[in-house]
């Protein structure tokens, strides 16, 4: 009986595994978020301090997704600070993970950070890609200043937007330095150039490998039951 139980939960595993290569309804990506903040280490106050700024929307409100972000590497001299703020679906920490869901349709976290002044910003996304029948869901980064407000960017103060569609539609943005922060009205424009958002998804020949591998375990399993 142990071996017979055994040999149908692998085979679940394989045929669920097969299930969600095919359909890709279980996919997710995963990306490296990289953005050089180093321009805000010789700002004063105001505008600093400043923060950073994650949101997920909830575009259509028939399918779930999720973005967790974590390895978040200030560089040399950064930070997190503070307490973080939370709306909605979102928990966690700078300093570990982050953790977005649309359990609601605005869903937002917001933690102060120190920026180096030599070293980029650095962080992991991982961005589950279920779409919406009608208005895609959509992930976004910003970072905001004192007043709360995020750093004017060419689009909507966010530098970078991930709508989920299929495919994903990824956008980035550079900030606007002919408009002063809204923290500081008289201050001249800040100058951050567009993040890089680089693909880290496994390629599909190691999902290939691992159901592989379960079948192999099928196989051996079924010699001993013989």
């Amino acid at each position: 009986m142990g071996c017979n139980l055994s040999y149908f939960r692998l085979l679940a595993a394989v045929l669920a595994l097969s299930w969600c290569l095919h359909t890709r309804v279980c996919h997710a990506v995963s990306y490296t978020v990289t953005i050089d903040t180093s321009p805000l280490a010789t700002q004063t106050t105001p505008p600093a301090p400043f923060s950073l700024e994650f949101q997920l929307t909830n575009g259509g409100g028939v399918v779930n997704n999720t973005a967790t972000l974590s390895g978040f590497n200030f560089g040399a001299g950064g930070s997190a600070t503070g307490s973080p703020t939370t709306n909605g679906g979102a928990s966690g920490d700078l300093l570990s993970t982050v953790i977005l869901t649309d359990s609601s349709f605005f869903n937002e976290f917001i933690q102060g950070f120190i920026p180096s002044a030599s070293d980029p910003l650095r962080f992991l996304l991982d961005l589950t890609t279920n779409v919406e029948p009608s208005t895609p869901d959509a992930f976004s980064f910003a970072i905001f200043d004192r007043s709360g407000v995020g750093i004017p960017t060419s689009f909507f103060d966010v530098f970078v937007q991930i709508d989920i569609t299929s495919p994903l539609t990824i956008s980035t943005f550079a900030s606007d330095p002919s408009l002063s922060p809204a923290a500081c009205p008289t201050c001249p424009g800040i100058t951050i150039g567009a993040p890089g958002v680089e693909s880290t998804v496994p390629e599909p020949g190691t999902l290939i490998l691992l159901a592989s591998g379960l079948i192999g375990v099928i196989i051996h399993q079924r010699r001993r039951m013989a």
